[in-house]
């Protein structure tokens, strides 16, 4: 129903809901009475809403005649507009004027004014909506009167289908058909280039004069290509809940080369000389997701997973951080504030050059439970338990270089079985400007045939780490300490030190931190394996075996997070390394008296993000290590070990 008005701006037919229609007529009622000069007295009626537009007299004269109404709880829209017609009429009949010998003003053009509007009013229909905006009101303003509009349309759809930046059907912006099908197709390409000194044994055949020395020269080159193709079909709309199902496969495609300066390094076989290239073909996802439950309107949900799959079961990822082939399920409660996982893998090989997948199992089972709570005790503090059982069987491996992987080459060198599990409890949250990050776990049971003590082992193990940061507007500022303890008697039965099973630990410097990025050997095992900080001298982290008879670790440090520009952030810190406990070390090597300190070691690291999104992501590291009076004892040396490393991942 639309009612009149002089001029083309007119008032339009609205959906508006009935109170609101009420509303609004009672509002221009008032309006009007003001302008028109009503007594006071027609203004105060029974209403729950009570509002005035500024309506200038010179509009009311020349622009438009507005229809009114009047807002009662009890009466229907029409029956309020009535009463309020009645309301007007009143107050708008002659006055008794009162005696007085003063002459008083022509109020004649007042009264056919009023008189004209009254006439107007009942005349008009209901108006159940106005345009505000055909108002000059200073209460409302074309958000674009002020500003050029821009040259693009919000969330316009891409011209072509390989533009990223728009909405696009190959990113899964719009469905396939009418039945919520989407498809997203990613392409990500991984370029990294690192240069490295690690200790490094000498060959001992091979051209050239003998050197007495048993550590030669160190330094390395390693380049890898890694192209990853996801391919993604799902079923629901998932930015508001979980997909009903999905089909995800990731093939990478990689390319390795690695060039050092010691024979022996890449191969037993020395005739395989110094430089190795590798290409290699994975499946690093493939995986079907089924929605299984929705348990209430706000979408807590139950759902899993089978097949190929990334997991890490922890913040910071201390115990397990892979893509392995699986069975998950998962899904929250109360409102998203629990969040639960129940998770079993059958772990497969790794390839020892690109640590892609092969299709090979490795006769190993891992078991992982955890449970999340949201704003646990105090808001912005989130807390988990969980769960971990790595069952290791008794297997032998030589891997893709030939190097004797499983059991340990040092020692006894016996096929042993692992049974570990792991009690954990972990948290990371925020107090105001305060952030702060812990863990504490303790693993118990057994393994077989420990190299180093020449028996069984009984584990008793501990982990923890701490980190505390405080935030000055663009600057962060971390303390942070880690301990995993170590064996302090090999020979007792008991496994005593920390060990992991696949960790990749975000802390203390993450991948840019020397000690963890790189792989430290130690004759026929690893001081340190890589992208871990632990030295448990295992044989390899992704195709050897726990082993609960090593050194630990103690570690200290500090560092600053630094976001000098949106697209540009940066690290800088320092760690300060000992073994918790020596004794493994002396009784594998027959040294005596080998100290504590690891030593001092320097990172940076920054991330550059050019186009403010993750589309192209270029990352550059350094970090150097100053040996201490332990590490110089075990390789003979106080030369300073470096690593750099250039990194860049461009996505579609």
């Amino acid at each position: 129903m639309v009612g009149s008005v002089s001029g083309e701006s007119g008032l339009r037919e609205s959906s508006m809901p009935t109170t609101l229609q009420a509303v609004a007529s009672y509002m221009i009622a008032f309006c009007v009475a003001t302008m028109i000069g009503a007594p006071a007295a027609a203004c105060p009626v029974e209403t729950d809403v009570c509002w005035a537009l500024s309506c200038s007299q010179q509009q009311q004269n020349s622009e438009s005649t507005v229809a009114v109404g009047r807002l009662k709880k009890s009466q229907s829209p029409d029956e309020r507009l009535e009463a309020t017609l009645v309301d007007l009429k009143r107050s708008s009949a002659p006055q008794e004027e009162p005696k007085s010998d003063d002459a008083k003003p022509n109020s004649a053009p007042q009264d056919e004014a009023k008189d004209q509007a009254l006439q107007d009013l009942a005349e008009a229909d209901v108006v159940h909506f106005f345009d505000i905006a055909a108002l000059n009101s200073r209460w409302y303003r074309d958000p674009w009167a002020l500003l050029n509009k821009p040259i693009y349309e919000i969330n316009e759809p891409g011209d072509e289908f390989w533009d990223p930046y728009r909405q696009n059907i190959l990113k899964g912006d719009f469905p396939l058909d009418d039945d919520d099908f989407f498809f997203r197709f990613t392409l990500t390409e991984k370029m990294t280039v690192e240069a490295r000194n690690v200790p490094t044994a000498r060959g001992i055949t091979g051209p050239g004069p003998n050197n007495s020395s048993f550590f030669g020269d160190g330094d390395g080159l390693a380049l890898s290509a890694k192209t990853a193709v996801t391919f993604d079909f799902f079923k629901g709309q998932e930015a508001f809940k979980p997909v009903d199902w999905r089909i995800r496969i990731t093939p990478v495609f990689d390319f390795s080369s690695l060039n050092v300066n010691e024979l022996g390094v890449i191969n037993p076989n020395v005739n395989k000389g110094k430089n190795l290239h590798t290409t290699q073909i994975s499946l690093q996802e493939a995986l079907l997701e089924i929605h299984l439950f929705t348990w209430n309107d706000r979408y807590d949900f139950m759902s899993s997973e089978i097949g190929i799959f990334a997991f890490r079961s922890d913040f910071r990822g201390f115990i397990f951080d892979d893509i392995n082939a699986g069975v998950r399920i998962f899904g929250n409660a109360d409102d998203n504030k629990w969040q639960y996982n129940a998770v079993f893998f059958n772990m497969l090989e790794k390839d020892t050059n690109s640590l892609l997948n092969r299709f090979d199992e490795r006769d190993q089972q891992v078991l992982i439970l955890n449970l999340y709570r949201q704003d646990f005790l105090l808001k912005g503090y989130n807390s988990m338990i969980s769960f971990h059982w790595n069952h290791d069987q008794r297997s032998s491996n030589f891997n893709i270089n030939n190097f004797l992987t499983r059991p340990q080459p040092v020692g006894s060198a016996r096929l042993k079985q692992v049974d570990a599990y792991y009690l954990g409890w972990a948290g990371e949250g925020h107090f105001g400007r305060f952030n702060i990050t812990h863990a504490f776990y303790q693993v118990f049971g057994q393994e077989e045939n420990n190299a180093f003590s020449g028996g069984d082992t009984n584990i008793n193990a501990q982990f923890a780490a701490f980190e505390v940061s405080y935030d000055f507007d663009w600057l962060r500022v971390r303390l942070y300490g880690m301990y995993a303890s170590g064996d302090d008697d090999p020979l007792d039965g008991d496994g005593e030190a920390f060990d992991a099973i696949v960790d990749a630990p975000n802390f203390a410097g993450g991948e840019f931190s020397y000690f963890n990025r790189q792989e430290v050997r130690l004759l026929g095992v690893g001081l340190t394996p890589r992208f871990s900080f632990l030295p448990d001298l295992t044989s390899s982290k992704n195709e050897g075996q726990a082993n609960f008879v090593n050194p630990g670790l103690f570690l200290f440090g500090a560092a600053i997070d630094v976001e000098l520009t949106p697209t540009w952030r940066a690290q800088l810190g320092v760690n300060y390394l000992r073994f918790a406990e020596t004794e493994p070390l002396e009784i594998y090597l027959e040294l005596e008296d080998v100290d504590n300190e690891i030593g001092v070691e320097i990172f940076f690291g920054t991330l550059y993000r050019p186009l403010l999104t993750n589309n192209i992501l270029i990352s550059v590291g350094a970090s150097v290590l100053f040996p201490g009076d332990g590490m110089q004892k075990l390789y003979q040396s106080d030369d300073t070990l470096y690593s750099v490393f250039l990194d860049v991942t461009i996505t579609y």
